[in-house]
Parts: C-alpha cells; structure tokens; sequence
C-alpha cells in the first residue's frame, strides 16, 4: 500500500483536518497518475463521509463521476456531459436511480445478449441489476435462483412493486400467470411443475455450483437445475461474490463472459485485527475474545449497528447470554410485543426474548423463517443494535450494519475461513447512502488461502462431480466417468429410473436398503404394506429403523435425533400435532435428565432443527424414495406392496392443508396460520394461491381471535402480498 495512501487515509480520520484544497489537488494528483485507481476510490469514498466541510465539493463530484460512481454525484447537473450521463445511466425502474459504471456494462452487456457471469464485491450493488432486469419489462418469464428461503423473501420485498405486470411465484404449488418471476431455490427448480417456458433465469451466488464436499447434495441440485434451465433457455445472468476465475472449458462451453470487478467497491472498510493468543477449546479461548468484545460493543452502544459472526446457533445463543450478562445494553420496551409473543409461543426461558428486550438477537438457519424475517426487519429498523449470526443470514441477506466482527475464524468446527468466506463476511460491513465506511473487526489473522476457481460440474464433468450428477447425464457422460459409475449399472437390486428419480439421496444408501429388503422380504412385509395418512405404531417403529438405519437421518439433525426410538417419538409428537411450547418443554425434560448443562436454549435450537431440517425437507424426501423402493422390490417379488405418498405429504405440511407450510414463507408464523385455518372458512386451503387472495381481500382486517402483536405480525406481510 503506496505512501500516499496511508497518508490521505490518516488525514481523513484525524477530524481536525481540515487543509482540503491540498487535499483534492493531491487527489487529482494521483488519479492522474493512472495507477492505483481503486487506492484513489477508496479515498473518495471515505471523502463522502466528510463532505459537509470540503468548500470544493464540485471537485469531489467531477472525481466520482471520472471513477464512475454516479449514484454518489451531488449536483447532478453542474453541466452538459453530467446530464447527459445521467441520462444514459439512469435505471429503468427508476430515473432517479443512477447506476455507477461497472453495473451500467454488465447491465447493458446483457440487454444486447451476452450471457454474464460476474465477480464483483459485497457492495458492488449485483442485485440492483437483477431489478433492472425486471423492470426492462423485456422478458416474459424470467427464473431467479436463490440459495435460501430467507433471499426469496428478500427478493419478494424488493420486487413486489412489479406484480401488477408479473406474478411472483415462490412455491411450487402455485399456478403461473402469463407473466411470472420466478424466485426459487434450486430444489424447487426442480420440483416445480409451472416453469413451463423460460426467457432468462439468474443464478444468485453462482459459486454454490462448485461441490464443497464428496457428497453436496444442494450443489448437485444447482448443477441439475441450471442443467434444466438452460435446456429450456440460453440467456442467463449469474452472479456472486469474489473469486479467482472458472473452472477451464465453462466460458466456451456456456458462451458466456466472465466479468471480474473485485476492486471495484462502493463503499470503504476498515480492518482492524485482534491476535488471539489463547489455544485450546472455544470455551477457553473465549474468555479472551470476550475481553476484546465486550468494551467493542460499549463503545459502539445503539449509535451503530453490528452484527457479529459465530459459526454455529450453539455458539451464537452462547455469546448471546454472554453478552446480556455483562449488561452492554440496557433494557427498552420497543421490541416487547414481538418478545412477549416469542414467550407465549415458545418458552419464557429462551434467551433471545430477553436479547430483544435489550436490543440484541441471534439468527441462524434453523430460526423459523417468518420469526427469522422479523428479526432482519427490527435489526434494518435500529430496533436491534447487535445481531450474532451464522453465515446463513451473512451470505446474502443484506442489513444495514456498519460493523462486522468476525468472532469466530472458522468456518465450522476447526476448519478455517478461508479468503473468499472471509471477504463474504467482511463484504457485509457499510453501505451504499447509508455509511461509507463500514468497519471489520477479525479476532485472529486474515486468512491466506488464496481465491478459489470455480467448477460448474455438470458443464465440466470434472473430477468434482458426483456419481448422482453422472447418472443424470447418462449418454452424455464421458468415457472416464460412465467407468466411474458403471457400478450402478451393473448391480440389479433398483432400476437407474429410481436412482435418478430420488436425486439428492445418496445412490448407494438407496441400493443398500434394497438389498437388505431382499433379504428380509417376509419378515419386513408384515410392517411395509400400508398406506393412508398414517401408519399404525408398529409400522412406524419400522419405518424408523429404516431411516434411522440405512439413510443416516441422525446426521441431518443437527443432534436432536440420537436414536431410531427417539426418531419415532418425535414423528408421533409431529403426527399428533403438538404446539413448540409442548415439543421444547419435552425435549428439555428428556435431555436435562441425561445432560446437567443441557439449557432450554438447547431444546429450542433441538425442535427447530428437527423440524426444519428432517420433518420440514429431508423425512419427506427419504420416504418418497422408500415407498419407490419397497413398491419395486416387492412387486418383483410377487408380495403386495405400501405407499408412503399421502403420509411423506401430510408430514412435510405437519398434518396440516399445504398452504400452512407455504404462509411460513410469506412470512406468517405457522401458529398465526394455524389459528386462521381453525377459525376462517374457506373453500381450499391447499391452494397457496386461494389463500393469499383471500388474505389481499381482507387487508386492513384486524380478526379478533388473533393478538393485537398477530394482527400487527399479518399486517406486515400482506402489504408485500
């Protein structure tokens, strides 16, 4: 980093300078020079905070427009060339909206048919060209590709104001119009029934294509579903955070152009690192970083929002106690309704209701999503000053913080961030019109891992594809990799149909169950062949033990499910339709007996894991492939046969009409969604469409069976409906 540099950086930061003429001249200076424009940026940048004292701010103004920051232009039309600029770089969703240089290109790159893969940083603004997109009004149906449900909120919010031209769809269960955007993720890519034709589709965090490990079930869903899309349709846009370059072959193969702009930020950051001296286990080397933290966030207050990251909702819920307990906040009532709710719905006793009630929360994937929606609202409010998160919300939910500190330095467990998750995270600090210069606080050392190079597996056929993507391709599949799975071709338990059918299960736990079927034919008959709604308690406990068993369903738990007997407990709990309260009273009751330190943030964390990740997503996924399973084995071998359709569909939807599930995701709490169902009378509830209708008609409807906070709760999603 040249001398200059550092020198102007300083002279920003000491608030007594005030020599601006030198300054700008020697900013001009150095502009001039060609050579370390992003060096040359950042200083404009931190100049905006400071703008109010500079008399010549037209040259701060002429500066920003030579770098192409636009949007950042006070006096828009100081003369001809500014308001031709203006003019040419306006949004078409909204005149006042300027894009700066670097998103005008890919923008317009686009409109004249390039396919774009961008790289570019946190602030770049990549999503505000994804509206552009839309608001061009050019496609007919256009498909957007996100990795969680909390970004097909976001985006929902962000695009609600084009449903009189589009239908927004986000479920799979919901009809098309004749114009539709598509929101998704990639499971639902698949799974939808109403993507008929495609003019466009977009890939948000595009890098999720490249597999993190031997068996990435989501990557291979992302690689199935870009497969898909662009079968249906060449043109794409696909975007994501920094990285070194592609995979060799994608760019050809996909007629597309890689756009890298990683230096071209938006706003300006401060790195500040902290070296942790302590080793052992985190609750030791805690101690230290808490020492670091806690006089941190005082001297913050509730002046600047902060959001921390941990790498798990253990750790999170954790810290979070830490902090209320050194008492960095004091207590306000401004979040008392939404807490005194969490109370009633769930227990008194967890933590994060007394966190709100001091302005501090936590957010991590297995959160309900509509309580996880509010969270994300209060803390972009100010109504939340500190947020402890995972890198769920961090990997692109956008907030309003100015302050990131990275708590923990891995990424799970021991493995470290590398560079490209550590600049994701860091990314998330300022933003644009709201602070130009956000703050990043790393308690260890930057990482040094350099940039990853990214793999689109089912374009590449590289070594990093699965052997469930291979089965796939079939025929198009190359001689080394129809080697690596002629396994599964030659061995005679299940048809390829099946194993292709039940993508994101693992082939060879599939084959494993079916020969032990074989094997165990009469015996596992007796408990097998049954369909309906429900089966009865021995059918269960079997079934049980095949999940348990043969398709590891422990792992996918997050460790509330340690047995096949508990498993059966909790899908009984689930069948009988018991309210959380009753589910982490339970839980804490079972755990607390066997673990002292078992705590009731333990038992909340437990049934929202096991609902979300097995109940919600990954039981109704396994079963589907067992009924498959069982049908064939046993028809092949004369004996009658089950079907677990009707109970793999009643489960995913907790025994209720499918639209319960889908109001989650528009934001309404399944115990607000449960009390309208038993209380409203209306003709289909399984249709999400019907249902959403109904709740547009009766906007502004306060009912009386809901609280006064549920009334407020519904109100705030039906203005986005």
């Amino acid at each position: 980093m040249n001398d200059w540099y550092k020198a102007a950086k300083k002279n920003l930061e000491n608030y007594s300078f005030n020599d601006w003429d030198n300054f700008l001249t020697s900013l001009i200076n150095e502009y001039n020079k060609h050579e370390n424009s992003y060096l040359v940026q950042d200083i404009v940048i931190r100049c905006l905070e400071r703008r109010g004292e500079i008399n010549k701010s037209f040259i701060l103004d002429h500066l920003l427009g030579e770098l192409g920051l636009y949007p950042y232009i006070k006096n828009k039309k100081i003369s001809t060339k500014d308001v031709f600029r203006n003019t040419i770089f306006s949004t078409p969703q909204d005149k006042e909206k300027i894009f700066h240089i670097r998103q005008a290109e890919v923008f317009h790159r686009i409109m004249n048919g390039e396919n774009i893969i961008l790289s570019a940083p946190t602030s770049f603004g990549k999503s505000l060209i994804i509206e552009a997109l839309v608001a061009s009004y050019t496609y007919n149906n256009i498909v957007i590709v996100v990795p969680t449900i909390a970004l097909i909120d976001e985006l929902k919010k962000k695009l609600n104001k084009y449903r009189d031209y589009y239908k927004i769809v986000s479920q799979i269960n919901q009809e098309a119009g004749k114009r539709n955007i598509f929101i998704l993720t990639q499971e639902r890519v698949l799974e939808s029934r109403s993507i008929s034709s495609v003019d466009f589709f977009i890939i948000d965090e595009f890098y999720k294509l490249a597999p993190t490990s031997t068996n990435d079930a989501r990557c291979d869903s992302l690689n199935l579903a870009f497969k898909l899309l662009y079968s249906k349709c060449k043109r794409f846009y696909m975007l994501g955070p920094r990285i070194n370059g592609l995979f060799e072959g994608v760019q050809e193969e996909l007629r597309c152009s890689f756009l890298k702009f990683d230096n071209y930020a938006t706003v300006a950051t401060n790195e500040f690192y902290f070296d942790i001296d302590t080793k052992g286990k985190d609750a030791v080397i805690d101690i230290e970083r808490d020492k670091i933290l806690f006089p941190l966030l005082k001297s913050k207050g509730r002046d600047e929002q902060t959001v921390i990251y941990c790498k798990s909702p253990k750790r999170a819920s954790s810290l979070l106690g830490r902090i209320l307990k050194n008492k960095i906040l004091l207590k306000n009532n401004i979040n008392d309704a939404f807490a005194e709710w969490l109370a009633d719905t769930y227990h008194p006793k967890w933590s994060l209701i007394d966190g709100l009630k001091h302005g501090i929360a936590y957010h991590h994937a297995q959160i309900p999503r509509a309580v996880g929606s509010v969270i994300v609202d209060l803390f972009n409010e100010s109504k939340i000053n500190i947020l402890i998160c995972t890198s769920t919300l961090i990997e692109g939910v956008n907030t309003n913080a100015k302050n990131i500190i990275i708590y923990d330095d891995c990424i799970t467990k021991k493995t470290k961030l590398d560079m490209f998750t550590f600049n994701n995270i860091a990314g998330r600090s300022g933003r644009m019109f709201e602070h130009y210069i956000g703050n990043v606080y790393i308690f260890g050392s930057k990482p040094q891992i350099e940039l990853p190079y990214i793999d689109v597996p089912i374009v590449t056929q590289s070594e990093n594809i699965s052997d469930s993507l291979l089965l796939h391709l079939g025929e198009e599949a190359n001689s080394v990799n129809k080697e690596r799975v002629k396994k599964f071709y030659e061995q005679d338990a299940l048809p390829l149909s099946i194993l292709i059918k039940h993508q994101g299960i693992d082939p060879n736990k599939m084959i494993s169950f079916a020969k032990d079927l074989i094997l165990n034919l009469i015996e596992w008959n007796k408990y097998m062949c049954w369909d309906g709604m429900y089966p009865n308690n021995r059918q269960l406990k079997h079934l049980s033990f095949i999940l348990f068993n043969y398709f590891n369903v422990s792992s996918m738990a997050g460790g509330s499910v340690r047995t096949e007997a508990q498993l059966n407990k909790k899908i009984i709990d689930i069948i009988e339709k018991q309210d959380d309260s009753t589910l982490i009273v339970n839980d804490y009751k079972f755990r607390k007996s066997r673990e002292p330190d078992y705590t009731i943030d333990d038992a909340v964390q437990s049934v929202f894991s096991f609902k979300k990740n097995l109940v919600n997503y990954n039981l109704p996924k396994i079963l589907y492939a067992v009924s498959d399973i069982q049908e064939y084995v046993f028809n092949t071998y004369g004996f009658k046969h089950g079907d677990y359709k009707v109970f793999a569909s009643n489960l995913e939807n907790f025994f209720f009409p499918s639209a319960f599930n889908s109001l989650e995701e528009f934001g309404i709490p399944n115990q607000v969604s449960r009390k309208i169902f038993e209380q409203i009378e209306l003709e289909d509830f399984e249709n999400i469409d019907s249902v959403l209708e109904f709740l547009r008609y009766k906007n502004n409807e306060n009912y009386s069976f809901l609280t006064d906070f549920e009334n407020d709760f519904l109100q705030r999603v039906i203005n986005y409906l």
